[in-house]
């Protein structure tokens, strides 16, 4: 087995969306990285994922991709980014939530709206931009077999296209899914929370003729079946009009989702008729709301699917492995650069230990409500009988399932309100909502968002390092020289008007430090007295006490 010393500061195993996505950030902090991915370049995988939310398109647009995905969606403009409710696609419509996923106008409280698109959609965007930044290596058909770690770095050992190959790096990031060999056994490290929420199946599916069914609704980009058999199930289209994805969770009692004739029936059932169909991949998974105890292992890290798992009800799997990368991404560049602290690391631990958290419990509650809950007798009836049925059905899925599909506070609302590196000023805030979005700049909050009036985002002017927001009469010159002398980037943002009075009722204080990530690490309408320890602190040189 060879040695080799040429590999980048930091390895991450699994190229998948979320361990490309922290390469890139990464990279465009001038940080090295190499991926390594068990998969051949060819090789596809049948992935849940299908949308990348406000937040994560928030990240998108930072590292320059957002209106890349928009062009990769291989999803045919047939098919309306709605949210419906049908008994059977030969029956009735209950509900429809008009373009869900996708917003026809910007939002004035972000910097993206959603964009609905397959995993295939998903990883060609962030494999393009990776081959475009030439400091990340990207390694096919290599999977990592294990690792030791000492003070000065981590030793990884590769099973790739030249056989089994030794590498060193400064840190090691576990992005290798849900299944993570490294954390089981190179780790050990056991999720806690509560695991078997439901068992589910997913089959991707080919059946061309199927567009032609849609009676009960346009297509749409998810279609959720409520009917009498209250199986669970809905049906997502991927490419064009003829590729799909079938999904089902909690699967019936007495159904086998590994077993396609089975699966098949039921999607015949929901449908409502017979059609040419053909199965591409797919089976059991099951359900679960778990993450690991911590996230950070000396100079070994969980990142995506590795560090936590996620009812899919509410889309968030991919988003929050997203939010990981762009939490990690700027914490492992201070580290390597050198203005990071000890403290800096570890809360990239409390910080999105707490978002996952909060996460969580919003898809278990999801989870929880569904066709077994909400289906009454009666609803696939014709006739005023069935009409009554299905129109107080459709009330109780506004009620119900409106924070799974169209409500804002599981994307912007979580806050990292126990980081060790968020210089506070003791704000007393309600606990943040799963379903009602409330901007604040209080620290640990994403920044509120605003559009300048020359049509650019707040957030486009946000630097890599830190960003002091000035909205009053304040002198940052002293923080800027001492920032500068202890190499840590920061740079001034001093708003005028016309944008001046809408910012300043938004953020309540005269300036705010904002990270490169949006989160707000310190407000006031003057600077500390003692900038040295605001500094230690936002750079995890000391922990807030």
């Amino acid at each position: 087995m060879s040695v080799r010393q040429d590999v980048p500061p930091v390895a991450i195993s699994g190229a998948g969306p979320v361990g490309m996505a922290l390469a890139i950030d990464l990279a465009l902090r001038g940080i090295p990285s190499v991926l390594f991915e068990k998969r051949s370049e060819e090789e596809r995988i049948v992935a849940r994922a299908n949308m990348t939310n406000v937040r994560s398109m928030e990240h998108f647009r930072r590292w320059g991709i957002a209106d890349a995905l928009r062009d990769n969606d291989p999803v045919s403009t047939e098919v309306q980014r709605d949210v419906a409710f049908v008994t059977r696609l030969s029956g009735h419509e209950i509900l429809r939530f008009p373009r869900a996923y996708e917003w026809s106008e910007r939002l004035p409280i972000a910097s993206e709206v959603a964009e609905w698109a397959p995993n295939e959609a998903i990883e060609k965007t962030l494999r393009d931009r990776v081959r475009s930044l030439p400091i990340i290596d990207l390694r096919f058909d290599s999977e990592v077999l294990s690792f030791e770690q000492d003070d000065q770095g981590v030793t990884v050992t590769v099973d790739g296209p030249n056989g089994e190959e030794s590498h060193t790096a400064q840190y090691l990031v576990v992005a290798e899914g849900s299944r993570s060999k490294l954390r089981r056994e190179g780790l050990n490290v056991r999720m806690e929370g509560h695991p078997n929420l439901a068992r589910s199946f997913l089959w991707h599916i080919y059946a061309p003729g199927l567009a032609e069914l849609w009676k009960a609704t346009e297509m749409s980009s998810m279609l959720l079946f409520y009917n009498e058999d209250r199986a669970g199930d809905s049906l997502v289209p991927q490419s064009g009009t003829d590729h799909w994805a079938y999904f089902a969770s909690p699967v019936p009692d007495g159904v086998d989702g590994d077993d396609w004739e089975a699966c098949r029936a039921m999607l015949f059932r929901a449908i409502g008729e017979e059609f040419e169909v053909e199965p591409l991949a797919g089976g059991t998974f099951i359900t679960h709301s778990i993450q690991a105890p911590r996230y950070d292992f000396g100079r070994v890290l969980l990142i995506g699917d590795s560090a936590h798992m996620v009812s899919p009800m509410g889309g968030f799997g991919m988003n929050i492995g997203i939010g990981d990368a762009a939490d990690l991404g700027w914490k492992l560049a201070a580290v390597l650069d050198g203005w990071g602290g000890p403290a800096l690391i570890p809360s990239y631990s409390i910080e999105r230990g707490e978002a996952a958290r909060f996460i969580l419990k919003g898809c278990e509650s999801n989870q929880a409500v569904g066709p077994r809950e909400l289906v009454r007798d009666g609803i696939e009836e014709d006739g005023p009988i069935g009409d009554a049925v299905r129109a107080q059905v459709a009330e109780d899925i506004k009620i119900q399932k409106a924070r799974q599909f169209k409500r804002m506070g599981g994307q912007l609302g979580y806050r990292y309100s126990s980081s060790p590196v968020i210089f506070r000023d003791g704000t007393d805030q309600p606990a943040p909502s799963f379903e009602d979005y409330v901007p604040s700049s209080a620290p640990g909050n994403r920044a509120p968002h605003h559009w300048l009036k020359d049509g650019s985002s707040l957030y486009d002017h946000l630097g890599n390092g830190f960003t002091l927001l000035v909205l009053g009469d304040l002198d940052a010159g002293e923080l800027v020289r001492l920032a500068e002398s202890r190499g840590v980037p920061l740079q001034v943002l001093t708003v005028e008007e016309p944008d001046l009075a809408e910012l300043t009722m938004l953020y309540e204080t005269g300036a705010a430090l904002i990270r490169s990530d949006h989160h707000v690490a310190w407000r006031g309408d003057a600077l500390p007295d003692d900038l040295d320890r605001l500094l230690d602190v936002i750079t995890g040189s000391v922990s807030w006490a």
